[in-house]
């Protein structure tokens, strides 16, 4: 997976682009879908790798690369495929966006709790957080592919038609960005309720805690307090959220949280925080101000620069509550496996929401200077390792293994309120294997510790390898995914066929990999250490060197010059490369040992 995400990736898009272009001839898959999330999935499927790994834009026709160019040769050569891709994108948007509404609907993901019943058609058209946080992605992915191909196009109906997309696009975009503000919700509860003791037993898992502690944790949650009460919550008493002895959760629920207000748009959710749906808010948010392009002079207006800001108060707030809860007193109850949810729930489903609380936190906290250290993230090495084991990935499973449900058919996140339209319906969670994945190659990037960097790497190559063999291997799809009787032949797994959501997850490991590949390795300090000393004994000797020297030969006086150059380059790699300093100072000393034996061996007359 660290070597190789590049060459994976543009296996997926060759497979991508011949599925797009036989897509006409095949009536059984039409475009769009009528599946606004699964027609989004295969856009980002494309357009995000484009937007995020360097190297593999295809936007301008001057600079695509050749191995770019073969594999999205069915969309055309380097000039049709900017125009293919906006068309596509195009067909989209008008499928799903007007000017002044988007559907976000996705009936492919809901589920019956009953499996008698069926979902009703008002159900169907139920917009989701999920819904709203892709759009996000694929409209920041849309708006940066067109400002690219902008700025190489002439022809006036080239630029009317990226004119037209990224106006439609821009719109998308803020329609899903005020719909999860507007799903973001905090519920409060005495600590004697039922969700109280569930809150208070999965904080202090295995005892039963004094009221000091409880108090501690309520300190500790006193800042996040204190936001929520500055934002807007129509369904909440600012009263509930100003008594310091209330619990309380905050998140995103489903969808657009029931209100009160005429004016608002309409919204079933009820306000009850969702670990699946604060995950899936907060992996969309967080490409609002992750990544450099979306900060390019007239990407956004400034509407929705007002509306990320609104959305990073709110990303913060839940990714510190979250993450106080799972490391709460130092005690580290995320270690508890699984994770008890406030509605009494277990899961390992659970307990990679909160790592994925967690890594987001941590993550969050700048370059390679300031990562956390080594001691915050061996729990985390722990539970990855141990939820891997559990689901039966790193381990074999056996026939009706319950474990084995967590990948097909996957779980059911219930959807409270949508009861209101219909019988109670959930949302399809059945991404296990690559969200645990990408959480793993994101704690390696994190981490100082060569040996959990390793640990974690070796964990993301089994990792790969399951999910890797679950692509499908014949037919118009083949070589994307599902196919987990793949990788469980003794189970009895119901076939899963084509899945753009596990193939989208699929994408962002490969793109969470390039990112790793490309960011500064922290530095050991011990190898900073041990640079030092080589390079403080490389210029004494040199210096000398210089001071001994009785003749002058040209020889020489290049030799000593070269060997200065090399003491530069390794002083100025010392602190972020120590590695290579050493391998540089090593050079040096080698250089000066072999002009010192010379002089030795010529005051002896040796020749």
């Amino acid at each position: 997976m660290t070597t190789l995400p590049r060459r994976r990736l543009l296996d997926i898009w060759r497979a991508l682009a011949a599925r797009c272009a036989a897509r006409s001839a095949d009536p059984s898959d039409p475009w769009p879908s009528g599946d606004s999330v699964r027609d989004a999935e295969q856009l980002v499927c494309l357009l995000y790798p484009a937007m995020k790994m360097p190297g593999l834009e295809f936007a301008d026709p001057d600079t695509t690369g050749p191995d770019v160019l073969t594999a999205l040769a069915a969309l055309g050569d380097h000039r049709e495929i900017p125009a293919s891709v906006t068309e596509i994108c195009l067909e989209y948007l008008a499928a799903y966006t007007d000017g002044s509404s988007s559907d976000f609907g996705a009936p492919g993901q809901l589920r019956t709790l009953d499996a008698a019943e069926q979902p009703t058609e008002a159900q169907q058209r139920l917009e989701t957080v999920e819904s709203f946080s892709i759009a996000v992605t694929l409209s920041l992915s849309v708006l940066a592919f067109a400002h690219a191909c902008e700025r190489r196009m002439r022809a006036a109906a080239t630029r009317e038609r990226l004119h037209t997309l990224r106006r439609a696009a821009s719109s998308r975009l803020t329609h899903a960005m005020t719909a999860l503000r507007e799903s973001f919700v905090a519920d409060t509860f005495p600590q004697d309720s039922d969700k109280g003791r569930a809150l208070v037993a999965a904080a202090f898992p295995g005892a039963t805690p004094d009221p000091r502690r409880v108090r501690d944790l309520l300190r500790e949650l006193r800042p996040i307090r204190l936001g929520l009460r500055g934002l807007d919550f129509p369904d909440l008493s600012r009263t509930e959220l100003g008594d310091d002895d209330m619990l309380f959760t905050c998140g995103w629920t489903w969808g657009r949280a029931v209100s009160g207000q005429p004016d608002d748009a309409p919204g079933y959710a009820v306000p009850r925080p969702s670990l699946y749906f604060t995950v899936a808010a907060m992996d969309g948010i967080v490409d609002l101000f992750s990544s450099q392009q979306t900060l390019l002079p007239g990407l956004l207006n400034d509407h929705q620069l007002a509306l990320a800001q609104q959305l990073l108060v709110r990303w913060e707030l839940a990714q510190r509550y979250w993450s106080v809860l799972a490391r709460c007193g130092g005690d580290w109850p995320l270690r508890d496996v699984p994770w008890r949810g406030s509605d009494g729930d277990e899961s390992d489903y659970a307990t990679l929401h909160m790592v994925s609380m967690v890594v987001h936190n941590f993550m969050r906290q700048g370059g390679p200077d300031e990562r956390p250290p080594s001691h915050e993230l061996r729990p985390l090495v722990a539970v990855l390792d141990e939820l891997s084991a559990r689901a039966k990935i790193t381990r074999r499973a056996v026939p009706d293994d319950p474990a084995i449900g967590l990948h097909a058919p996957g779980v059911t996140a219930p959807l409270y309120g949508a009861e209101r339209l219909g019988p109670p319906v959930g949302w399809v969670v059945n991404d296990f294997t690559p969200v645990l994945l990408k959480r793993t190659l994101q704690v390696a990037s994190l981490t100082r510790d060569m040996e959990h960097r390793d640990t974690m790497l070796a964990l993301a190559g089994e990792l790969t390898d399951h999910l890797w063999n679950r692509r499908l291997d014949s037919g118009p799809a083949s070589g994307l995914w599902d196919m987990p009787e793949r990788v469980y032949p003794s189970a009895l797994v119901p076939p899963a066929g084509l899945s753009w959501h596990i193939t989208e997850r699929s994408v962002e490991t490969l793109v969470v990999a390039a990112a790793g590949i490309a960011a500064e390795l922290a530095p050991s300090q011990q190898l900073v250490s041990t640079a030092a000393d080589l390079l403080r004994e490389a210029d004494h000797l040199l210096a000398r060197e210089m001071l001994t020297r009785t003749m002058h030969a040209p020889t020489v006086d290049s030799e000593l010059h070269l060997i200065g150059v090399v003491l530069r380059r390794s002083r100025r790699q010392a602190e972020r490369r120590p590695a290579v300093a050493i391998a540089l100072a090593c050079d040096a000393l080698r250089r000066l040992d072999e002009l010192s034996a010379a002089r030795e061996q010529a005051a002896r007359g040796v020749v």
